[in-house]
């Protein structure tokens, strides 16, 4: 294959382009001069008087001045304000005293801010009164710049000042502020201040470039597309080269509503439409519609085809210029066949559509320097044939891409001229905003323009462009350029469009296009299978973009395609924490936004939205959009499928690789660059997405339309991702999920994964040198584990820049730019952490949950292989400690030390002293958190263990959620009030030399969890139940777990063990003669001492499976299961479900010793971690951890 320069060279031989001139060395900005004839003077504190907008003069009036300051706003519209570069404020100025005569004016200095014309102030100050309120922006730095006066005779003086911004922002309108301060205040109180001219100019100047990004990724492999071979320079074949044409203006002169018959083949020529409007033209099938490679322009209402479009060829890219308009205004006349409405191109029946236009490559890249405000130039990562006059667009690299409240930042430049390398484009206007390359991440830079063009005739108000709906035998469409395309809210009404095409006999594909200023969406497949879409791109799009349809679409392959700037439609969602929103496409009022759309996904509108993820997707970029990569869960298809006996969302990814996201979820709180979530279907014609949490079972191949979740398990795979400045990296609602090879920055919290997870080999850093990216008000986490039935594994990651304290921030603090947090912390937003004297804080790397005591965590959190960099200590593991179960029972398996930084394989827990099973604990004061070894020398082994016990307080959701009186998380923020007894370790308690207990509350929710290598006692507060029954649920099978509670004295039992699914595992325990008796035969007997029922919970061996566990590079997290359950009934007294005598309390004596502490435990923080970024790349984290061999220890504890 040819090396893309030559490529460069022939395409210049084959295609001729306007000559480039060169690019200057030197960045030029001009200057410029604005001065204000409206203007308002600021009264600060209840001045009376009156201000005169409209003359030369603005005069203000008052009794009395005993201020050195005076407020003026600038009402005018100002050009954008740049970052980085030169102004200056020049102002007349006279101050008249109360004899009428010229009062000394006293050198003023200034300060420039912007802030929201809304605030309120106080006084002479102009700090907003709510702190929550949008805070100013200096953009003189928040430093006062001096000015020098001339006197200009006439009692005026003229001052003027120069500064360099230190902020951008576009457009100003009644937004600047500026305060005159005089350096003494006046003696003669003053009556009346005049300003006069008081301009406001931009400096000239010349600077130098960017410097150059040394490197572009670490962890992620930025895949490309194959470089074009002939297709970029040479044509051959070319259908409008082939014999036996005749010319359209010969065989339909002047008409315009033409049909072809059969076997004509119609040459288009440069002569041939002659400026006409046509109403239809149809190719029916067997005719034939070629154009030639000339400047042709056709604007057409109808244009059909049942036979063949050729519009170039694979072989025969178009020069053109080629330009097709739709016109007709909104209608719901039918003018082209099928039902597909007005104004576009159908291809149906057995028509083919070939339209190739001249070929770009690559249509979309990276930039290769940061683009400051007020560059003219873009320096790329790869060579491109782009050229003088096209348009290009750079995407956002700021979280907010929403258009709320700020203008977006994607910015569209014509081309002034093409560094001969084919890396360095300079534009004919400078740059807005800032467009950030660094290290970390860089933003993209996409071509828009084409030599073919398809467009609605115009802007349309009522978004009813043009479309093209390949419903035929073939549609090949590559090299177009497509714009006011698409129809809003109106179903198959899109830009480009695969429509119910199966399993098509020829290729299909969309390639190297745009879409841009779409009405409705851009790229669809719609219940069409093995499509390739690739090397695209769609800027300004209203709607879902790349769009696969209804749910039944497989094998497609989307890769290389670029999506920017994606706008939902209607309200967005947003709502509860998870809950989202319930929207429906009708009028029904349950619906946010009901009626705002046709389809309710559309509030949550992606750069790329699949309905089945099982398809390729592979090398893409999204920027902006409520997420970048949106797969809702469907458990039935819908639209043309509905009914059909098969699960959409049981389908795991085929390939999801090589994929890039940023600048989303800033619409909600949940939402991320890539969004698995929410919940799809249809009933009738009411369509309802509930756009929250949504759980999801994905089946391997063999279970396609299993609908009971059985089957054989897949999981969804996220491999060489790379996400930055977004809300969420990766969100997924579903049952399984792998994120493998991921790169993320700048994200408030990098993954939030339900179900059987594992992240490996990745990076994931809090904060970038991307100052302007807009994360100061966002909350930063590493991972924080959920509290229940999940599996998480997180290995051989390294988390970087994660620091809490200002001064430690200081590198990334905006200069000159005050940041009004609650502890003025640009890095930091702490919270009261309960109870507890220690502030828990944000940028913390591992986090576990504290809101519920209904979901209590079994163990379910795993790590190894963690590297930090740039990370405080106190900031690798947090607890929010509340009085929950949640809190309580939290716990972290560290299988090598390395997120603990102990060392050894580390079981992490919570504040409380249960989990300190042993003195070889330690507890860490910074994290509030225990810290055990997990492989104790000649100790058996210690692992997290979780049990259930029913009484008759304690139960499963013991009120139920939404109950005022309940203990579920949704009505309580204290449940020391739900607690019934405690948990404790034998040996520590009452009836023990150490009377201290090592203990846990239990409350009335089910659910206690807590570390093996010694025997558990629960005591309830309600005495001894008469019955209770107790599941292992969580017991590994290498452990043995004596449990124990008290009853009275005589008291006997029947007990039983029974599971949920398998008779024959019934079994009678009987009463053994002793404790160490017990636990030989853990499955068969029980014991009572006279004061304590004894009982080994142990789920039975035989039954057990070793596979019964969550197992990813070498590390596991064994299953939960409940089907086990043991069955105790007491024979005594009893009254309301409990014995009438009281136990006695008595913690079990504990006879088989405790390790002793390790002398080389750490006994001091660690020196903290110096504030740099380091600039070298890290040393890789291996790809896996070898788990030591343990010392050989004895099964029974």
């Amino acid at each position: 294959m040819m090396a893309l320069s030559s490529l460069l060279v022939a395409t210049l031989a084959q295609f001729p382009t306007p000559p480039s001139p060169a690019v200057p060395a030197k960045i030029e900005i001009g200057g410029f001069s604005m001065c204000s004839r409206t203007y308002q003077a600021i009264n600060p504190d209840g001045w009376s008087g009156a201000t005169d907008v409209t003359a030369e003069r603005t005069q203000f009036e008052t009794k009395k001045w005993d201020y050195q300051a005076m407020y003026l706003r600038l009402d005018d519209t100002l050009p954008d304000i740049m970052k980085g570069h030169k102004y200056e404020i020049t102002m007349e100025l006279n101050l008249t005293g109360g004899s009428g005569s010229p009062q000394l004016a006293f050198d003023p200095s200034i300060l420039l801010w912007k802030a929201s014309e809304s605030k309120r102030y106080v006084k002479d100050t102009i700090w907003p009164v709510n702190v929550t309120d949008e805070y100013p922006q200096w953009i003189t730095g928040g430093s006062e710049v001096p000015m020098t006066g001339t006197d200009l005779g006439d009692g005026y003086f003229k001052f003027s000042g120069t500064f360099t911004s230190t902020v951008e922002f576009a457009n100003p309108t009644k937004s600047i502020w500026l305060r005159v301060y005089l350096s003494e205040r006046p003696t003669d109180p003053v009556v009346q201040f005049n300003f006069r001219d008081v301009c406001f100019n931009k400096v000239a100047e010349s600077w130098d470039p960017p410097p150059a990004v040394s490197s572009f990724d670490e962890k992620f492999t930025w895949e490309r597309p194959p470089v074009p071979g002939a297709e970029m320079t040479t044509q051959s074949s070319c259908p409008h080269d082939e014999p036996g044409t005749t010319k359209w203006e010969d065989a339909f002169g002047t008409q315009t509503n033409v049909v072809l018959t059969t076997g004509q083949k119609i040459l288009v020529t440069d002569q041939s439409f002659g400026g006409r409007t046509y109403d239809k033209i149809e190719i029916v099938e067997g005719s034939e519609l070629i154009f030639s490679d000339t400047t042709i322009f056709l604007t057409v209402r109808a244009l059909i085809v049942r036979g063949k479009l050729r519009i170039g060829s694979p072989t025969c890219r178009l020069q053109g210029p080629i330009d097709i308009r739709f016109w007709g205004s909104k209608s719901d006349a039918d003018t082209l066949p099928g039902g597909f409405g007005t104004k576009g191109m159908a291809v149906v029946g057995n028509g083919e559509a070939d339209i190739y236009g001249r070929r770009f490559y690559p249509t979309w890249t990276r930039i290769a320097r940061k683009v400051r405000s007020g560059d003219d130039r873009v320096y790329l990562q790869e060579a491109v044939n782009w050229y003088v006059g096209q348009e290009i667009v750079l995407t956002t690299t700021i979280h907010d891409d929403t258009d709320v409240g700020q203008p977006n930042q994607n910015e569209v430049f014509t081309i002034k001229a093409v560094d001969p390398t084919g890396k360095i484009v300079q534009f004919t206007e400078p740059a807005k905003y800032t467009h950030y390359a660094g290290t970390e991440y860089q933003g993209e830079a996409a071509l828009l323009s084409r030599h073919i063009n398809i467009e609605a005739d115009a802007p349309d108000a009522d978004g009813f462009g043009g479309h093209i709906v390949i419903n035929g035998a073939r549609g090949r469409i590559a090299g177009i350029a497509t714009r006011y395309m698409g129809q809003t809210n109106v179903m198959a009404r899109y830009p480009l469009h695969f429509h119910l095409m199966g399993h098509p006999a020829e290729n299909c594909l969309f390639s190297d296009n745009v879409a841009r200023d779409t009405y409705f969406r851009c790229f669809v497949i719609h219940g069409t299978h093995d499509i390739l879409e690739t090397e695209n791109v769609a800027f300004n799009a209203t709607g879902n973009c790349f769009y696969v349809e209804d749910g039944v679409e497989e094998n497609n392959t989307v890769s290389y395609n670029m999506a920017a700037h994606i706008k939902v439609i209607g309200t967005a969602a947003s709502g509860g924490a998870q809950t989202g929103n319930t929207l429906k496409n009708d009028a029904n009022p349950g619906g946010l936004g009901s009626g705002d759309r046709v389809q309710p996904v559309d509030a949550t509108a992606a750069g790329f939205y699949f309905s089945n993820s099982h398809n390729h997707i592979i090398g893409n970029a999204a920027s902006g959009g409520w997420s970048g990569f949106g797969f809702p869960g469907l458990a039935e298809p819908i639209g043309e499928f509905m009914g059909t006996d098969f699960v959409p969302q049981s389908r795991a990814t085929k390939t999801f690789r090589g994929n890039m996201a940023h600048s989303s979820g800033g619409y909600w709180g949940a939402a991320g660059c890539v969004y698995v979530g929410g919940e799809l279907s249809q009933s009738g014609s009411t369509i309802t997405y509930e756009s929250g949490r949504a759980a999801r079972s994905t089946l391997a191949e063999s279970n396609i339309g299993v609908k009971d979740w059985t089957g054989t398990p897949q999981w969804m795979v996220f491999e060489n991702t790379k996400v930055f400045a977004c809300n969420k990296g990766i969100l997924h609602w579903g049952n399984r999920v792998e994120v493998k090879k991921a790169e993320m920055h700048d994200i408030a919290r990098s993954v939030t994964l339900f179900g059987e997870v594992w992240v490996d080999d990745s990076l994931i850093n809090g904060v970038s040198g991307n100052t302007d990216a807009g994360y100061a008000d966002l909350h930063h986490d590493g991972f924080a584990f959920y509290d229940i039935s999940v599996k998480s594994l997180i290995t051989n990651t390294e988390f970087r820049n994660y620091q809490s304290s200002a001064s430690s921030c200081k590198n990334w603090v905006i200069p000159g730019q005050t940041l009004w947090t609650q502890d003025s912390s640009y890095c930091s937003h702490y919270y009261t952490n309960g109870t507890s004297s220690l502030s828990g804080h944000d940028n913390i790397i591992f986090s576990g949950p504290f809101h519920s005591d209904e979901f209590k965590p079994q163990q379910i959190s795993a790590v190894a292989g963690i590297k930090y960099t740039n990370v405080d200590f106190a900031n690798y593991v947090s607890l929010k400690i509340v009085e929950s179960g949640a809190s309580r029972f939290f716990n972290m398996i560290d299988h090598d030390g390395s997120a603990t930084q102990e060392g050894r394989p580390t079981v992490v827990g919570s504040n409380l002293n249960w989990w300190q099973v042993c003195d070889d604990c330690r507890f860490e004061p910074l994290w509030e958190t225990w810290l055990c070894p997990k492989k104790p020398t000649a100790f058996p082994e210690r692992e997290v263990a979780h049990i259930r016990v029913k009484t008759p307080d304690i139960s499963w959701n013991s009120g139920g959620i939404g109950d005022a009186n309940s203990c579920d998380e949704q009505s309580k923020g204290d449940w020391s009030n739900c607690d019934v007894g405690y948990i404790a370790h034998f040996g520590y308690g009452p009836g023990n030399s150490d009377v201290t207990k090592r203990s846990s509350p239990i409350t009335s929710n089910q659910g206690i969890t807590g570390i093996t290598g010694r025997g558990w006692y629960m005591w309830l507060n309600g005495g001894a139940p008469k019955k209770f029954t107790i599941q292992p649920a969580q017991v590994p099978n290498d452990v043995v777990l004596p449990f124990a509670t008290s009853y009275p004295s005589g008291t006997t039992f029947t007990v039983t063990g029974s599971h949920r699914w398998d008779a024959s595992m019934a079994v009678t325990f009987s009463l053994a003669a002793s404790l160490d008796a017990m636990l030989a035969d853990p499955f068969n007997l029980y014991f009572f001492d006279g004061e304590n029922f004894f009982i080994t919970l142990k789920f039975p061996t035989k039954r057990y499976d070793l596979n019964s566990r969550f197992e990813r590079g070498g590390y596991f997290i064994w299953d939960v299961d409940s089907d086990w359950t043991i069955t105790v009934e007491a024979s005594c007294s009893s009254s309301g479900g409990w014995c009438s005598s009281s136990p006695t309390e008595r913690v079990p004596e504990w006879t088989k010793g405790c390790p002793v502490p390790p002398t080389d435990a750490p006994t001091a923080i660690p020196t903290a971690v110096p504030t740099a970024v380091p600039t070298a790349v890290p040393t890789a984290i291996p790809t896996a951890v070898p788990t030591a061999v343990p010392t050989a220890v004895p099964t029974a504890i």
